[in-house]
């Protein structure tokens, strides 16, 4: 079962927001589209799009594909057993790692871009080291990296607990930093970038016949069939925080948005 998600306030004195919310957009890309360094150019002409159309950009990253898996058994082999407070530091360097890649392949065409740590992004959360819940975005180091660049990179999966400690946000937990780095930036919207362009109604991998594309689909029908598509984490906060979640492919327009109203699933056009 999944913890209450929803973020309480900032005791510290809040932020002014240094970069108008009408003018930054969230984006997360996912290890299906960023699975080795070949395909950073990708991503950073993903990013380069929306900067074009006038956009300061967020980019929220996973890991390369395998890296979470490689790192847990490197720390494994080393004696840390999965509830050691030490291990989320280490498993998050692979998103930390995929952060800077993006942010050089964002420089070589180009773009004005800065990649941040795990600890200056800042996210603060509590509960178990590997499955924890936010509760808060410390600091205006987010908000000064917007105002002197154009796109700022970001390790998604990890967060800082209130001990000092880094901490994981479970299984798909970049989708739940996109969420929550969009809800503290005040904007109503936030785009996951995956290997599939939206929630369909069965797997378009495995089933036969042709699947139906929905163009929006409501909460509850993102939890029923997004399967491993959407972390159902970010769903709950983002639901919490009136975020409405589209999912895309690298380079497609159109997605899936998903909010308070669905519409049946259709042919793909």
């Amino acid at each position: 079962m999944s913890a209450s998600l929803a973020l309480v306030a900032d005791q510290s004195k809040p932020v002014e927001a240094l970069v108008p919310a009408a003018q930054v957009v969230v984006l997360k890309f996912g290890s299906s589209v960023l699975r080795d360094a070949s395909q950073a150019p990708a991503v950073a002409s993903e990013i380069y799009s929306h900067v074009r159309a006038g956009r300061k950009v967020v980019a929220v990253v996973s890991a390369l594909a395998g890296q979470t898996d490689k790192l847990l058994s490197e720390a494994r082999s080393l004696g840390l057993d999965h509830e050691n407070e030490l291990l989320p530091a280490y498993v998050v360097l692979g998103e930390e790692k995929a952060a800077a890649l993006v942010a050089v392949a964002c420089d070589r065409v180009g773009l004005d871009a800065i990649g941040l740590s795990v600890r200056e992004l800042g996210i603060v959360a509590e509960g178990p080291s590997q499955h924890a819940r936010p509760v808060c975005l410390k600091g205006d180091q987010l908000q000064r990296a917007l105002e002197a660049h154009e796109v700022v990179v970001v390790p998604g999966f990890g967060a800082v607990r209130p001990n000092g400690r880094v901490a994981l946000l479970g299984r798909g937990g970049s989708d739940l930093t996109a969420v929550v780095l969009a809800a503290e930036l005040g904007l109503d919207h936030v785009r996951l970038v995956k290997d599939v362009d939206g929630l369909y109604d069965r797997d378009p991998a495995v089933s036969a016949g042709t699947p139906l594309r929905y163009r929006r689909a409501s909460w509850e029908t993102a939890r029923q069939v997004g399967g491993a598509l959407v972390q159902h984490d970010a769903i709950d906060l983002a639901q919490a925080r009136a975020v409405e979640i589209e999912v895309a492919a690298l380079g497609r327009a159109e997605g899936t948005v998903v909010g308070d109203r669905g519409a049946p699933p259709g042919p793909v056009q």
